[in-house]
């Protein structure tokens, strides 16, 4: 087949997970005999929006378009953006009078690639699947993380509106509220209606969307795959003499549980354990405070180190100084990226009971599934991990089974391309 894959970011450019995952997804299409196309969004300065250049061709061929939010007055401006439609409009165009025709696009997200990229597709006779990663259709946080820093458990309009109000002021207010909030959940169902077959990493992510009015059986499930060949044959964890090490591997942003997690080492003897933390520090909803109410929580002689952003490139030497890692997240992440490739690495895990990540471990053999936000509850894991390195080492031995790499997870997607070429062929008159 020759497939597209439309994300809204890609390495070395961004080096998040749905990034990271387009990535590793398009190499493995091309060791399965595919050929594919990646076309992704990146900040292009100095060139206008919605400028396509090729930045590679081969296999896979890489194109970037330029797209920096400009312009953004409202909701409504950050789902649809007019030039990312036309460019993508464009694109498909350009490679049709080229003698290329895909025979199925693979969207991975489209935060600054405008919603409307999906009737592009369908216009262009495109067949269509899409991974949810996250929320953002219909929740502009994209986490259905309350600005009360609450899990949400569905989308309703009343709480959108009443969180949407804090954290978009200038837009939503009680008087419109629901009008936009509305808007927006509209918006989210008209273009999840579009593609051929809506896939998920996880079960656990299905809820909201079905409470949005989204049949059940449209979805699939598929387990986002890893890199587990550059993880795979990494040494066991040493694990003492000295302090338990742990790391978090993430951003550093109020519901992925940084303090939480900082909290339940505070209450541990000094040496007990040494925190490594590697990610970005961003603005969350243009709050940038969290990364200071983290750090202030330290004491002099807390082993807790902070060590920046990282990229895909030393993750397999970073791992290898941890024996353990953490995740102590609070809203419901539909996978969780670098608790598989810990696992890949042959290191346990401490996962919360929250959204996918209690799927990748089987409490008690690979790892801990802990209460989310229970900071007793980490410290006692913690605690006994510490004090038994004997148990990391028994943990440690039963990881890798629990990992699946990105040709498990592509031969999966496959079968589902297939599906969706044929839906597309029954819709059309």
């Amino acid at each position: 087949m020759r497939i597209l894959l439309v994300s809204h970011g890609l390495p070395p450019d961004s080096v998040g997970g749905v990034e990271q995952h387009v990535d590793g997804l398009a190499r493995a299409l091309v060791a399965a005999g595919h050929a594919v196309e990646i076309y992704a969004r990146e900040s292009g300065n100095g060139r206008s929006q919605g400028d396509v250049r090729v930045e590679r061709a081969g296999n896979p061929q890489v194109a970037r378009v330029a797209y920096r939010w400009e312009n953004v007055r409202d909701l409504a401006s950050m789902y649809a953006s007019p030039p990312m439609a036309m460019a993508l409009r464009g694109y498909l165009a350009a490679r049709a009078a080229a003698g290329v025709r895909f025979d199925v696009a693979h969207v991975h997200h489209l935060t600054g690639m405008s919603t409307d990229s999906l009737g592009e597709l369908a216009a262009a006779g495109v067949p269509t699947v899409m991974t949810l990663h996250d929320y953002w259709l219909f929740c502009p946080r994209g986490q259905m993380f309350h600005h009360r820093e609450e899990a949400c458990e569905t989308a309703t309009v009343d709480r959108c509106v009443g969180c949407l109000s804090q954290t978009f002021p200038w837009w939503v207010n009680a008087d419109n509220g629901a009008e936009r909030v509305g808007a927006v959940h509209d918006r989210a169902r008209a273009a999840l209606a579009l593609p051929q077959r809506l896939v998920v990493p996880s079960a656990r992510a299905l809820p909201p969307f079905i409470a949005l009015g989204v049949p059940r059986e449209r979805f699939c499930v598929v387990e986002n795959g890893v890199d587990v060949e550059s993880l795979f044959d990494l040494p066991a964890p040493a694990v003492g003499p000295g302090p338990l090490r742990v790391g978090y591997f993430g951003t550093v942003m109020p519901s992925k549980g940084l303090h939480v997690l900082l909290d339940a080492v505070a209450r541990l003897p000094q040496g007990a354990v040494r925190l490594a933390i590697h990610g970005n520090v961003v603005p969350y909803h243009g709050d940038q405070s969290y990364a200071t109410k983290c750090f202030q929580r330290l004491r002099p002689q807390d082993d807790v180190h902070y060590h920046g952003p990282y990229g895909l490139g030393d993750l397999r030497r970073l791992l290898a100084d941890v024996d353990v890692l953490a995740a102590p997240a609070l809203w419901h992440e539909a996978f969780g990226l670098t608790v598989r490739e810990a696992l890949a690495a042959g290191r346990p895990v401490l996962v919360s009971r929250i959204g996918g990540l209690q799927d990748a471990v089987e409490d008690g053999a690979q790892g801990c599934v802990l209460p989310p936000g229970d900071v007793d509850a980490w410290a006692a894991a913690l605690q006994r991990l510490a004090d038994d390195p004997r148990e990391v080492r028994r943990l440690a031995a039963n990881t890798r089974s629990r990992a699946r790499g990105f040709g498990a997870m592509a031969a999966d997607l496959l079968a589902i391309y297939a599906e969706a070429r044929v839906a597309a062929a029954h819709r059309q008159p």
